[in-house]
């Protein structure tokens, strides 16, 4: 990557010239008094931001974050609904399956919206006492309808948790009404992958039961810090979430991000996507997407289009969850222009 390359990949994300910054200072001691206030610092300002009671930090990506959270919800116990209509719904639930959860799924086809009527009649009719659900599904960009399935889930009092890897960040977001949500460094707070974060409502349970790393009661016990954390990872993430959980970074990424989707859309390339994501999954037979990636590549615009189910369906994803100038953005727009020749 040169000076002028801009990522609008799902990560890692562009990030700020003061957290690669942060990032490559010396690192300190996760025992000392300086971590501790740096610690309580990032925590403490996370809360304040998503109306969270309490934030645990691990080290790791998101799907350790999953799986502290899955291991929770294992020792609260209950019968639960799991949702899926994407590649990280159905990684969910092998996740729970391999915790022995018990638990019934609500299963759609990729892009599919839940039926909020059908997910409320299945709570009812199973005496269902958690649900777990991505609140954006990356896979395919859908935007999972979050207010609604947190008033379900109140209303039928049910725990509702929420893996919310590509939303906390890129939109406006309260979590005071979930017993847990998840998220990662990397992604919409726009700094270095590593950190796992999780979000936290209810009072945690520890066990002897359960991997000793995932077990969050054990991080109550000693102050948030049972193991190494690094300073660096630590420093750049208190740095990117005030820089980018700002009232304009917001509305700058909220025009560029809605101009791309009607372009895409006018050219008939989102199949399932609606313009308040900020991920778009960009979906066209044959090897054109192959093409547009190469295009893009050689403008230095940065997708994603590497993983596994990206590569088996002949996808890419242009995702706006890192943090940016408007002459980036701008950038990446006209660019985009050009490849799918469009008149600018």
């Amino acid at each position: 990557m040169n000076s002028q390359t801009v990522n609008v990949s799902t990560g890692p994300v562009q990030i700020s010239k003061q957290v690669q910054k942060a990032f490559a200072a010396s690192p300190i001691s996760h025992r000392s008094k300086e971590f501790r206030h740096l610690y309580n610092d990032s925590t403490e300002f996370l809360c304040e931001r998503f109306n969270a009671q309490k934030t645990y930090l691990l080290s790791g990506s998101g799907t350790v974050a999953n799986e502290a959270m899955i291991w929770q919800i294992k020792l609260l116990g209950g019968k639960g609904l799991i949702l899926s209509n994407g590649e990280f719904g159905e990684r969910l639930i092998r996740q729970a399956s391999r915790a022995s959860l018990q638990f019934i799924e609500y299963a759609l086809a990729w892009g599919e919206v839940f039926e909020l009527q059908t997910l409320e009649n299945e709570i009812e009719k199973n005496k269902i006492e958690w649900i777990l659900f991505c609140h954006c599904e990356t896979s395919t960009g859908v935007l999972n309808d979050f207010d609604s399935i947190t008033e379900i889930c109140v209303r039928n009092n049910c725990r509702c948790f929420v893996d919310c890897m590509s939303t906390i960040g890129t939109v406006p977001l309260d979590l005071s009404r979930v017993a847990m949500a998840t998220a990662s460094s990397g992604k919409g707070l726009a700094s270095i992958p590593g950190l796992a974060i999780i979000f936290c409502n209810n009072t945690v349970v520890s066990s002897e039961q359960i991997p000793v790393y995932f077990d969050l009661g054990m991080y109550d016990k000693k102050d948030g810090i049972p193991f190494t954390l690094s300073s660096n990872l630590l420093k750049a993430l208190q740095i990117s979430a005030r820089q980018k959980l700002q009232s304009n970074q917001f509305e700058l990424i909220d025009e560029y991000a809605g101009s791309c989707f009607d372009l895409l859309k006018e050219k008939c390339l989102l199949s399932f996507n609606e313009s308040r994501s900020k991920v778009f999954t960009v979906v066209q037979p044959g090897n054109t997407s192959t093409d547009l990636v190469v295009g893009l590549r050689q403008k230095n615009i940065i997708v994603s289009h590497e993983s596994e189910y990206l590569k088996l369906r002949k996808w890419f994803q242009l995702a706006f969850f890192g943090y940016y100038k408007e002459v980036q953005l701008d950038r990446v727009f006209k660019t985009l222009q050009k490849v799918l020749n469009c008149p600018i």
